[in-house]
């Protein structure tokens, strides 16, 4: 399979194979999810990350364990970040992919762990 299908810059909303892999990561303090895979449109290996919960130092600097956010649940909105050139991509569009738009569902939190 190539790298990259090369493609029209098109902003669309795509429908993923559910048998698609693709890899959601939480960071250890549960404020990150970090999204990996292909995108279904130009299949090029995309990662996406977003900011979950409270960002920022905690309130309390005495206190040992950092407040974590509760695990995330339903879906992530992720864009296609593959980085390369697509035809017809505004200069001005803060996109670095192909303007493929698509949910990821977040997987439940493995039993006993800690997130």
């Amino acid at each position: 399979m190539p790298d990259h299908v090369p493609t029209e810059f098109r902003e669309q909303e795509v429908t993923v194979d559910p048998e698609e892999p693709f890899t959601v990561a939480r960071s250890e303090d549960g404020r990150w999810y970090t999204v990996t895979g292909l995108c279904p449109t130009c299949r090029a290996a995309t990662v996406f990350r977003v900011a979950y919960g409270v960002l920022g130092p905690p309130k309390r600097l005495w206190r040992r364990n950092r407040s974590e956010p509760e695990p995330l649940t339903g879906s992530i909105p992720v864009y296609c970040a593959c980085g390369y050139p697509h035809p017809e991509r505004p200069p001005e569009s803060p996109d670095s992919g192909c303007g493929a738009f698509w949910d990821v569902p977040v997987p439940p939190p493995a039993h006993g762990a800690a997130s």
